[in-house]
Order: structure tokens, then sequence, then C-alpha cells
């Protein structure tokens, strides 16, 4: 799930997971992102840290409250992320971090290591859980 109120992020880190081939969903506000939280069961999330209405650590607590759910890893993103921010999202599910302005290949990296099977991250592992079709879903909160 790509959700990131600034349009042209949202669209390019979509096109740049689909081109690899990721399957990301998209919402531009964190309201909408839970929504879609609740119908599905997302293998990562990257979540722009800025959000108006509902910011990113208040959309950690919503999705760490839905009944039955583990947090999925989530690469937090945004401009000037402070280290309480990064302390208090490493409680909530972040897995990583990364500054905007950012390229689209390092997003893809970042990812990539977050649903690396073992992989070691800040607290601890993350396990991906592929699609029907074998490819792993990635459901991006920008």
């Amino acid at each position: 799930m790509v959700v990131d109120h600034d349009r042209t992020t949202l669209e390019m880190v979509q096109i740049r997971l689909d081109v690899a081939g990721y399957h990301p969903l998209a919402a531009r506000s964190s309201l909408t992102a839970l929504e879609i939280l609740k119908a599905t069961r997302p293998d990562a999330v990257i979540l722009e840290r800025n959000l108006p209405m509902m910011d990113a650590l208040g959309l950690l607590r919503e999705m760490a409250s839905l009944p039955g759910r583990q947090t999925p890893p989530v690469l937090l993103v945004g401009r000037n992320i402070a280290a309480e921010d990064v302390r208090v999202g490493v409680t909530l599910g972040v897995r990583d971090v990364l500054a905007k302005p950012f390229s689209g290949a390092s997003v893809l990296e970042r990812l990539t290591r977050m649903l690396k099977k073992g992989a070691q991250l800040p607290s601890h592992g993350a396990i991906a859980q592929a699609g029907g079709d074998g490819r792993p879903r990635v459901y991006l909160n920008c």
C-alpha cells in the first residue's frame, strides 16, 4: 500500500514497485490506509511520517490495535524525521527509515532487505508471505 498525500511520490513508488514485480496498493491518507488495512494483510508498509489528520505514529498505533493482527514491517519515510520518532516507531513496527527526497531504487533496496527471510532488522527479523502467485504483496503507506 502506497499512501502519501503527495501524488507524485505516491505514483513514483507505485510504478517502481510494480515494475519490480510487486503488487502495490495506494492511499492518500491515513484514514484510507486504515480502511484498506482492515480488509487486507500487507507484507510490508512504507509509511510517510507527516500525513495530515493522523500522522504515521497514530496510524501505527491504530494498526497495532487491529484484532488478530501483527504489524507488518514498516519503512518510515519523510523529511526531518526526529530520533524520538524512530524510537517510538521501532516499538510500533518500524524496521527502517529513509529520508525524503529518495530514489525509487533506494525504496526498492530497503523494501527488499526488509522482506528477506531471516534478515537482521533493527529489533528483529521479518518474514514475508507471498501472494497467491508467489510474488510478495506490498502495501505502501508513504
